[in-house]
């Protein structure tokens, strides 16, 4: 199969898919009255109550539209029998789908608890190839590994027992430790979905193949400009751009859900750069486009990389434009976390999702890098309830 080069020269080949964006108007709503019926079924278990059950699924969908700007399930992407609508959400139908609906409903019931995590970012190893502009372990990178294999198990087995329902593996380059990412998959329990972070460097098609066959559920493909040399600056690694788009044929051809993650920098975010990238997403068959904003951490440390008010408004218009407007309808969902921080607040530290460095150390985020406790050393709900005394350096804390 011929890689699709810089868009910049030549109109990319279009690429097998797993996903599908679903785009019949029955189908989404037979999805979405599956959907209202398992949060239904969920709310009346924890509640006794059907008339108290229904008011549940209304305050779910008014949250929900309040955080994300938009109602519940606008845009869908089917991969492999089961339906994806957020990033950070579990694919329906499954049993990490409805432990995170039970998790969603005891929010809103006093008394109950552990409310159990979306999305727990795990950083396994500190080895990686690359040189990127970016890396927020930079400082770490290449460095003698603290974590062992059985340190990986028991830390993923002690958050997916909390009620984690998505479990991401990052570095590094988690690729480098793949035999122990195998490791971790066969001894996981039940209910959560495991993604893994990579630059696509090392992610070959037997390597995609098992992956699946042993319970991964996507990937999330780094790739930073649709120009192929650009891309390759930016990571400090010649073969970066082929080694991404090879790595999403891969997983794709595996089964896997797939993403694309772009830091969008000041230079990137115009309008044509944005509307060529998600261009060359839909030809690479995508579910997801995650939006990343640069941070003054890691590598950019007191660097002056924050994106100003004309960006900002730039990648909020093209979130609400592909995922709400029939023009893009069968473009891949765009995942921003930036919109809903200005607008409800962050849910890091421990609301919804936090950050388990190499050396096992939770902080808030990748981005907030303070080092509040080691994840081996404290029970989830002890480190959950420590992390949620620290705030979003950069936004309020998020409150729903």
């Amino acid at each position: 199969m011929t890689l699709p080069e810089s868009t910049t020269d030549k109109k990319v080949a279009i690429i097998p898919q797993a996903s599908r964006i679903v785009v019949n108007r029955r189908e989404k709503v037979v999805l979405q009255l599956r959907v209202l019926w398992q949060v239904f079924q969920v709310s009346l278990q924890q509640t006794g109550n059907p008339l108290t059950a229904i008011q549940m699924i209304w305050r779910i969908r008014e949250k929900y539209q309040t955080i994300f700007g938009e109602p519940l399930m606008t845009k869908i992407a089917k991969v492999d029998g089961r339906f994806f609508w957020r990033l950070g959400a579990a694919g329906f139908p499954s049993p990490a789908s409805v432990r995170m609906h039970q998790n969603e409903v005891s929010r809103f019931m006093p008394g109950t608890s552990p409310y159990g995590l979306r999305t727990l970012l795990f950083a396994i190893t500190k080895k990686c190839a690359l040189n990127c502009e970016h890396c927020f372990e930079w400082e770490h990178l290449n460095q003698q590994e603290v974590l062992s294999t059985a340190d990986l198990i028991e830390i993923v087995r002690k958050y997916q027992a909390y009620g984690t329902t998505q479990i991401m593996l990052s570095g590094g380059e988690p690729m480098l430790r793949v035999n122990d990412i195998y490791k971790v998959l066969e001894a996981a329990l039940g209910g959560t979905d495991f993604w893994i972070i990579t630059s696509g460097v090392g992610l070959t098609a037997e390597r995609a193949k098992r992956l699946k066959q042993l319970g991964l559920t996507g990937v999330m493909v780094s790739l930073d400009h649709f120009d192929a040399s650009r891309h390759n600056a930016f990571r400090g690694f010649e073969n970066a751009y082929d080694s991404a788009v090879q790595a999403v044929v891969n997983a794709n051809q595996a089964g896997l859900v797939t993403t694309l993650s772009l830091c969008a920098t000041k230079t990137f975010t115009t309008a044509e750069n944005l509307a060529r990238y998600m261009e060359l997403a839909k030809t690479l068959g995508v579910s997801f486009v995650q939006i990343l904003e640069p941070r003054a951490s890691g590598r950019y440390q007191d660097q002056d990389v924050e994106l100003g008010e004309k960006e900002l408004l730039l990648l909020e218009k093209m979130y609400a434009d592909y995922n709400t407007s029939s023009a893009f309808q069968d473009f891949p969902i765009v995942n921003y976390l930036g919109y809903h921080q200005r607008k409800v607040g962050c849910f890091g530290a421990g609301n919804r999702f936090f950050y388990i460095d190499t050396d096992g150390d939770a902080q808030i985020c990748p981005f907030c890098t303070n080092k509040v406790a080691n994840a081996l050393q404290f029970t989830a709900e002890d480190m959950v309830s420590l992390l949620g005394q620290f705030g979003c350096h950069g936004f309020k804390q998020g409150q729903l």
